[in-house]
């Protein structure tokens, strides 16, 4: 008669619809009786378990993470292929002062029972727990207003297959992301019955995943407008002029777009040539009609060779730029830096940009304070089940509060990072973001358009990183700024370096003709033919010796000269 009652228990519990809702269905007040034969007690333990979490704020407790603990145990009756709900029971005194991971000496009275169940030998189970869920201590509502109505995550519960936990209206917070654990029981695992109990050992696992999306937050910059241009301050060139340094090497080292590199040779052949010239004309002065006048011919010779020597220095520059690489490598490069830096901050994009990353557009001020990400082909993961397999169906998440901000150290400054932490259902090959929403609090809107996933699975913590001037490109020198380069001489040319050695070919140069011809140069630059290269003598050192070379910069103010290349940078943290 024991066996026919519990079976006939078991039938009216169904036949009542007791799994028909959300609704705690205690049986026997949770508290079950001494076994009857043919039943065994199962205890349900967290001793030596641990809840695994990422938290929104670090370093969270247990103890504020989870909110409220429910018991769900599905089953098969004779004839059912499904495992349909039998019972669901709330843990009671689930609060800030529970002591996880739950054992038995630190329980109250009421968990010690309510963790434990009589179930039939033989039967197959499905035991799930799942934390925050009770609407009635979360305060979940299905609109996802502080007021409105009561809503249970927990939708289709009645079937284990069936059931899922629906993605709420509002966003998560650290005390009431979902965490499950399901479980295959039956008798014969561990040899249960009437005298022997099962232990079943519980890890709640956090279901939901987490995303941090950070946006660079660049410097206040006010553009105050003085004398019919913007003020551009220090502090805002010494936050760019490492984004800009890499532009300035290919612009240097480039293949296609060495602009200044391509200036600076150009002007370099333009001094040779012009110096070919003074010397050429100086070999016709004193090129004899007589060839018997000895010393004429030899100057008219010495000339003639130092305009052989330009063209050598010319062509050689010509195999290996490294004296002029090395010139634009220095501390020549300052003012050709500083012109870049300056026609790029006058850019009408970088501008826009700059300000968009600290005001909600152009003309506005008002911080932002919320966000949302919006889902392509509502791709947004948005039902969990029980067996952690997910579905989509979520257009936008929900609006989250932009509260997080980081420090970088990049190129050795400190870069400052605003953002947010979404809190959803993870699901590879899906959650296809197409934007985010930035919503400031009188409700502009500020929009980030970009594709990208991270494919996430469930209880990740993933980082996006957007970094709105993240590298520049020069799309063309159109119409360059012409700027001056002081450079010193004996780098940019090494005459002893750049001129044949004795033995080494027919029209080698002696070191003392090397110097005799530094000298005729020097001569040349000091005459008012070549003042515009403002040679300066060395210092009583032997340094300082230097000329000025015009050198065409590209003018990046100009919206078609610059590309504004952007960085979204997806990351795993662990």
């Amino acid at each position: 008669m024991v066996r026919i009652y519990t079976l006939l228990y078991i039938y009216t519990f169904f036949a009542l619809g007791a799994f028909c809702s959300c609704e705690p269905e205690a049986i026997d007040d949770g508290r079950d009786m001494r076994p009857v034969e043919g039943t065994y007690v199962i205890d349900y333990t967290f001793e030596g378990t641990r809840t695994s979490t990422r938290s929104i704020h670090q370093d969270q407790p247990a103890n504020q993470r989870i909110s409220s603990l429910t018991y769900l145990l599905y089953g098969k009756d004779g004839e059912s292929k499904e495992s349909m709900l039998l019972k669901r029971r709330e843990i009671p005194d689930i609060s800030k002062d529970t002591k996880w991971p739950l054992k038995r000496e630190t329980m109250t009275w009421g968990q010690r029972e309510a963790l434990k169940d009589t179930l039939e030998q033989g039967m197959d189970y499905k035991v799930v727990f799942v934390a925050n869920i009770d609407s009635s201590i979360v305060k979940w509502t299905a609109d996802g207003t502080p007021n409105g109505t009561l809503w249970c995550p927990l939708r289709e519960a009645e079937s284990f297959s069936a059931a899922y936990l629906q993605l709420p209206v509002r966003p998560f917070t650290d005390s009431d992301m979902f965490y499950l654990f399901t479980s295959s029981v039956n008798s014969e695992d561990k040899g249960a019955d009437r005298d022997h109990p099962y232990n079943c050992p519980v890890l709640l696992q956090r279901v939901v995943t987490r995303t941090d999306f950070f946006t660079e937050r660049l410097p206040e910059w006010d553009m105050t407008i003085k004398e019919g241009k913007i003020e551009i301050p220090d502090t805002v060139k010494t936050y760019f002029q490492p984004t800009l340094i890499p532009l300035y090497s290919k612009l240097i080292m480039g293949e296609k777009d060495a602009h200044i590199f391509n200036s600076a040779k150009d002007s370099t052949t333009n001094l040779l040539n012009a110096m070919k010239e003074a010397f050429s004309a100086e070999q016709k002065k004193w090129t004899p009609t007589d060839p018997t006048k000895t010393d004429s011919v030899n100057t008219a010779a010495k000339y003639g060779k130092y305009a052989g020597g330009m063209l050598t220095i010319s062509n050689n520059l010509d195999q290996d730029p490294t004296p002029i690489i090395s010139v634009l490598s220095g501390k020549s490069a300052i003012p050709l830096v500083g012109s870049l830096l300056e026609t790029s901050l006058r850019n009408d994009s970088i501008q826009i940009l700059w300000k968009q990353s600290w005001r909600m557009d152009a003309d506005h001020k008002t911080p932002t304070t919320q966000a949302e990400v919006v889902y392509g082909s509502d791709s947004g993961a948005n039902r969990i089940f029980l067996d952690r397999t997910a579905k989509a169906g979520l257009s936008t998440s929900a609006r989250i509060p932009v509260d997080t901000t980081y420090i970088s150290e990049l190129q050795g400054f400190s870069h400052r990072f605003e953002g947010f932490s979404l809190i959803s259902y993870g699901l590879p090959g899906l959650n296809k973001i197409t934007a985010i929403n930035w919503y400031a609090s009188d409700g502009t809107t500020h929009t980030l358009t970009q594709e990208l996933q991270t494919n996430q699975g469930g209880n990740e913590w993933y980082q996006v990183t957007y970094r709105p001037i993240h590298s520049l490109d020069c799309l063309g020198n159109a119409n360059p700024i012409s700027v001056e380069m002081v450079c010193d001489i004996n780098t940019l040319l090494p005459l002893r370096e750049m001129l044949p050695k004795e033995g080494e070919e027919t029209s080698a140069w002696t070191d003392e003709e090397v110097e005799v011809l530094r000298a005729a140069m020097i001569g040349l630059l000091n005459t008012d033919d070549f003042k515009a290269y403002k040679y300066t003598a060395p210092t009583s050192d032997g340094t300082g010796e230097t000329i000025t070379l015009l050198v065409g910069i590209p003018d990046l103010s100009v919206d078609d000269a610059l590309q504004i290349n952007s960085e979204w940078k997806v990351e795993k943290h662990r």
